[in-house]
């Protein structure tokens, strides 16, 4: 399941990519949200009977879903659009290294100069990422900026769900995140939906837009949390190390998009950065 799981999520980049050819970005993201949520939400009441939280969790859920999917969502679409579909997969590689400066920020750990080690070493990874992507057709600096915008808001928001997880389970607070954070999300999108030229839309379009709302947003979620229970977060989390890399040649293959040797190389560290802070001992959680 955690395969899958991150082949579907891998995938996504360069299938993201490739709808950008007739899809506005946020008409398509805004979209994909709006049904998943609608999706999500149903089968979450058809097996718990409810969506509701605690009244004193609600303001917690309306900022995760302003940071994690409205922010995110903003920065990964034009990210996408204005960077190569690999820089974009291997900057959000970067992304735990983040999450464990933000769990230090917010008390849930500690974090020794053994993880500060870790974040530096992935955003030096970054870097090379960036450097070695510069020459190659589709990649911008302004794309990678906001790749590391992603990363960064979806390390604050993997810390800030952490209160959440402890009361409720993972497919209400996800059903409840894609779902507000697609209300949150319309205004932005609403002049592209207003101009989106629809007719242009062929089958290919409509497949990717299609795969892109039920794969990585349905799907995958199901299957990382029922796997996650059985292995442990430890165990999965290695799992995770395949998606950016898997992502590098799925856009090599399905796009043609050109990959370097630096780039690659960029994607290695950053990966070592991130086992670094998850792996070598010295973070203690205070929960």
């Amino acid at each position: 399941m955690l395969v899958v799981a991150n082949v579907l999520w891998a995938l996504n980049y360069a299938i993201t990519k490739s709808a950008y050819d007739a899809w506005q970005p946020l008409a398509f993201s805004a979209t994909r949200f709006a049904v998943a949520g609608l999706l999500f939400s149903l089968l979450v009441l058809w097996r718990e009977g409810s969506l509701h939280v605690r009244r004193a969790d609600i303001r917690l859920v309306l900022a995760a879903a302003f940071v994690g999917i409205l922010l995110n969502q903003l920065s990964f679409a034009y990210a996408v659009d204005n960077t190569t579909a690999g820089n974009v997969a291997l900057i959000l590689a970067s992304a735990p290294a983040f999450a464990a400066l933000f769990a230090m920020v917010a008390g849930h750990e500690h974090v020794t100069r053994r993880h500060w080690l870790a974040l530096a070493v992935s955003v030096a990874g970054v870097a090379l990422v960036v450097e070695g992507g510069a020459g190659v057709k589709g990649a911008g600096y302004l794309g990678n900026l906001l790749a590391v915008g992603a990363a960064v808001t979806w390390a604050g928001y993997s810390v800030m769900l952490r209160p959440l997880f402890a009361r409720y389970s993972a497919s209400r607070i996800s059903a409840l995140m894609i779902s507000i954070g697609a209300a949150m999300e319309l205004p932005f999108a609403l002049p592209q939906l207003i101009s989106q030229d629809w007719g242009s839309l062929h089958a290919v379009h409509i497949s990717a837009w299609v795969y892109s709302a039920l794969g990585p947003l349905l799907l995958t979620n199901l299957l990382y949390f029922r796997s996650l229970r059985r292995i442990g977060a430890s165990r999965a989390t290695l799992y995770m190390y395949l998606q950016p890399f898997l992502a590098v040649v799925f856009a090599a293959l399905l796009i043609s998009e050109q990959v370097t040797a630096l780039q690659v190389a960029g994607g290695v560290v950053i990966v070592l950065g991130v086992s670094l802070g998850r792996l070598m001992p010295g973070a203690t959680v205070r929960e």
